[in-house]
């Protein structure tokens, strides 16, 4: 294996996380997904590249998957993984998932637990109730909500937009993807009923102009859905995930001011361990 190769596989900033990550501690599959907010298929295409190359070792232990650092023959590329730096993040996070592993499990549920009830769950079944809609997912990321809407209601037609081609492979039957800017989404006027941000409108250079471009493509009676994070202070999510706006003060603001009406926004979700982000619904109709 050429240490050319090896390089190759380290431009992928992701796969260098994961090496700097078991530098640290062995780790199983699921612990990685956890640390690096990774669907299993995205991960999975990770640690393929990694293997081929003979960067990590894999060893199964009681029903998982456990990864170490391989025992690399190339000094240079060993000096990089040893200097490269865990940032504040992934250390906070390291420590989250050591501690886990010796916590008894009751320890961690809530006061209101109960046995099978999950939020991807209701999503299904919530999802499932909806008529056919034509929707498209603006910014798909890793693809988890793309194939959830697809796989709930296989009678909808969804196009799913995004700047990266590769987020756009096996996203479901019903799905059509689409590579494009955000911030001009490549759909038709009048071609959707419904236009979905999911965690995506912090990443465009500028949200309003965004939502104004949006609102001249869709037919009067036709939605917008967004949902984002509340303003915070966590810095690091812009180098490190490529965020452009550390959340919003005003997202029915924005949404008024691009002109859409019957303007709506709530707070849906706020975390209970650090770094305790918020989630913000806007909604608003053409």
């Amino acid at each position: 294996m050429t240490r050319a190769e090896r390089l190759k596989v380290l431009a992928e900033p992701l796969r260098l996380r994961v090496l700097t990550l078991l530098r640290e501690q062995e780790l199983s599959a699921a612990e990685l997904m956890d640390l690096l907010g990774s669907a299993q298929s995205t991960f999975a295409g990770h640690m393929a590249q990694l293997k081929r190359v003979a960067m990590v070792d894999a060893r199964r232990v009681q029903g998982q998957v456990v990864y170490s650092l391989a025992t690399l023959d190339d000094d240079a590329l060993a000096a990089l993984v040893a200097s490269e730096p865990l940032d504040d993040a992934d250390r906070f996070g390291l420590e989250r998932v050591l501690a886990a592993r010796v916590a008894d499990p009751l320890d961690s549920l809530d006061a209101d637990f109960l046995p099978g009830r999950n939020w991807e769950g209701l999503a299904h079944l919530l999802l499932t109730l909806l008529p056919p809609l034509r929707i498209a997912d603006l910014g798909v990321g890793t693809g988890e909500l793309t194939r959830l809407l697809a796989a709930s209601n296989p009678a909808s037609r969804i196009i799913a937009v995004d700047l990266e081609p590769d987020a756009l492979h096996g996203l479901g039957e019903n799905v059509e993807p689409r590579v494009g800017d955000l911030g001009d989404p490549p759909i038709a006027p009048g071609e959707v009923d419904l236009a979905l941000f999911s965690q995506s409108l912090h990443c465009v250079a500028d949200p309003l102009r965004t939502l104004q471009n949006l609102y001249a493509k869709l037919a009067p009676g036709a939605r917008v859905a967004i949902l984002d994070l509340a303003p915070h202070t966590h810095a690091w999510v812009q180098g490190r995930l490529g965020h452009r706006h550390l959340g919003f003060a005003d997202l029915g603001g924005l949404l008024t001011s691009a002109g859409f009406h019957s303007v709506r926004c709530t707070v849906v979700h706020r975390d209970r361990r650090s770094p305790a982000f918020t989630t913000l619904l806007a909604l608003g109709t053409r």
